[in-house]
């Protein structure tokens, strides 16, 4: 098994941005949930950035929160590639995340959009 360092699976989990459409789509341009997002210490993903209008904001997601399973399957179970691969998906698909905020776990379900240059 290939292993990547927690700062460079940080680094690219949170280019998740700004990379552009293309392939695996079925037809449709590959989106995303459009948030920055960062290893948490204590386990699962820290929300750094929600840009205003993007698919995360749409779904409620906010700065600080903690995503700790996608899709059901907790994070600690998931390697940093099927971690990029469930996030992504054919624009207007969605995705469920389990998030941690203040004390709580409550699931949103995130609409990918497409992105854009």
């Amino acid at each position: 098994m290939h292993r990547v360092s927690r700062a460079a699976a940080a680094a690219a989990i949170a280019g998740l941005v700004t990379i552009g459409c293309g392939g695996g789509g079925g037809g449709r341009p590959t989106g995303g949930i459009h948030a920055k997002l960062g290893y948490s210490e204590g386990g699962g993903l820290r929300v750094v950035q929600v840009p205003p209008g993007g698919a995360a904001d749409l779904a409620g997601l906010r700065v600080d929160d903690v995503i700790i399973a996608i899709d059901g399957t907790s994070l600690r179970e998931l390697d940093y590639e099927t971690i990029v691969d469930r996030l992504r998906g054919p624009a207007g698909s969605s995705v469920e995340l389990d998030v941690f905020r203040e004390g709580e776990v409550n699931t949103l379900v995130v609409m990918r959009q497409a992105y854009t240059r």
